[in-house]
């Protein structure tokens, strides 16, 4: 029996590959019906995207730190602002909105520093607990990130799901040793504070939490390898067939057939780790691509931040410095800069890695972040481009006639594709592969 691989065509529709047929809607709400837990975070994320929605008119109506809710009503903006303004002026998420408190992750400020700021309100920590500093909170929760290492490189992923139990416990008491610094200190501002101690022992536990983070991962992968991405295959695949066909100048489609009537040959252990398994040298590339990241990103963040604190929250005593002061901050610009940074922070980064851990794609995560924010895609593609100009003198271009003849071709009849015999192992040996990972 011989199965020619094409794309499917509703009628005079648009071409679409086979597994976009079927209705979306219903499967995705099979999805949340079945697991319950993509219904909450789906619910995490909506509530995520409506507290940034009232952040952004809480900027647009925030005026100098050290006003209080009188002068702000006496501002020049409209009702809807002072609206909003005056319903959450006594919440501890809006309340001395800060430039560090506008540029951190949004988990961080809606969910953990809510909880850290109810522990030292409602339940007065430092009160019951005056020998706890904020140091010794900050030790406790390097011990934790050591401790989830074990769990981060479990390949079970029951374990891993603990581990990031575990990892968001040390991330939270690293929101609480900052509000107990500050309930010690008597001062309720919420910014960093350079050169004390404090801010060396929480940047060192912070430096000590992201490195165990990516160790854990490292070791994971190297546990469990993951598959390396069909895509890879196909173009190795098409290129080969695309340089043979060069050389011989024929000019006939290729159809790649799928025969399942041969018996599959039976590759070795090295064959099914080169073919199906990425290397463990791609996996040490693409985390440290990933940690470079996360690394610049956290340094590039702090010193963003106390210079935006030095600009916009620091205290002119002139009108018209205060006057310029409120027009950069509410400035759409820089709102806009703002919400990059608490999206793209080290912090959201770290929040991203750990819920793919959670569900079980940080492979997935760490690729997109590789190519999508970082371009590697584009710098393959260019680094290709001159390779072939370097070989052939001249790039391989497609003439205005040839592409047009190519729709035309695509017009009469459907793209037809082929898989030989390497690519059909590739296929079984990956299903075997997951299904022995299920």
């Amino acid at each position: 029996m011989v199965i020619d691989i094409r794309r499917l065509s509703n009628g005079t529709g648009p071409v679409r590959s086979v597994y976009q047929h079927g209705h979306f809607c219903v499967r995705a709400f099979h999805l949340f019906l079945t697991y319950p837990i993509y219904s909450c975070f789906l619910l995490v994320i909506i509530y995520l995207e409506i507290m940034d929605t009232i952040l952004y008119f809480q900027i647009r109506s925030r005026g100098p730190l050290d006003l209080n809710t009188a002068t702000i009503n006496h501002t020049n903006f409209d009702k809807f602002h002072q609206t909003i303004t005056e319903a959450l002026n006594d919440t501890h998420m809006f309340n001395a909105l800060s430039i560090k408190k506008i540029m951190v992750g949004p988990i961080t400020q809606y969910v953990r520093a809510p909880l850290a700021e109810y522990v030292e309100s409602n339940l007065h920590f430092t009160y019951y607990f005056p020998l706890i500093s904020a140091n010794a909170i900050s030790i406790f929760h390097c011990c934790l990130s050591l401790i989830s290492i074990k769990f981060f490189s479990s390949e079970s992923l029951y374990q891993r799901r603990i581990g990031v139990l575990i990892f968001e416990i040390r991330t939270f008491l690293d929101d609480l040793d900052g509000v107990v610094f500050r309930a010690h200190a008597k001062n309720s501002h919420y910014k960093s504070y350079h050169g004390g101690l404090g801010f060396y022992v929480d940047a060192l536990s912070d430096v000590l939490g992201g490195t165990c983070l990516m160790i854990g991962c490292l070791l994971y992968f190297y546990k469990q390898r993951p598959i390396r991405s069909i895509t890879h295959q196909i173009s190795r695949s098409l290129s080969t067939r695309l340089s043979r066909s060069s050389d011989t100048e024929n000019e006939e489609t290729d159809v790649i057939i799928l025969n399942m009537d041969d018996e599959p040959k039976i590759p070795s252990v090295n064959d099914i780790n080169t073919n199906i398994l990425e290397t463990k040298g791609r996996i040490f590339i693409s985390l440290s691509l990933f940690t470079l990241r996360y690394s610049l990103a956290a340094i590039f963040w702090d010193r963003d931040v106390q210079a935006y604190e030095s600009l916009l929250d620091s205290y002119k005593d002139k009108s018209q410095q205060q006057a310029l002061q409120l027009a950069i901050l509410h400035s759409p610009l820089t709102i806009l800069i703002f919400y990059l940074w608490r999206y793209l922070c080290a912090l959201s980064i770290q929040d991203y890695l750990v819920i793919a851990i959670f569900f079980d794609r940080t492979w997935t995560i760490i690729e997109m972040e590789n190519n999508d924010l970082t371009y590697w895609k584009n710098y393959q593609t260019a680094m290709q481009w001159i390779q072939g100009n370097t070989i052939n003198n001249a790039p391989i271009l497609m003439r205005e006639e040839e592409e047009n003849t190519m729709i035309d071709d695509d017009n009469d009849k459907q793209l037809q594709f082929t898989i030989d015999d390497d690519l059909l192992d590739f296929y079984r040996l990956s299903r075997d592969h997951k299904a022995n990972r299920s």
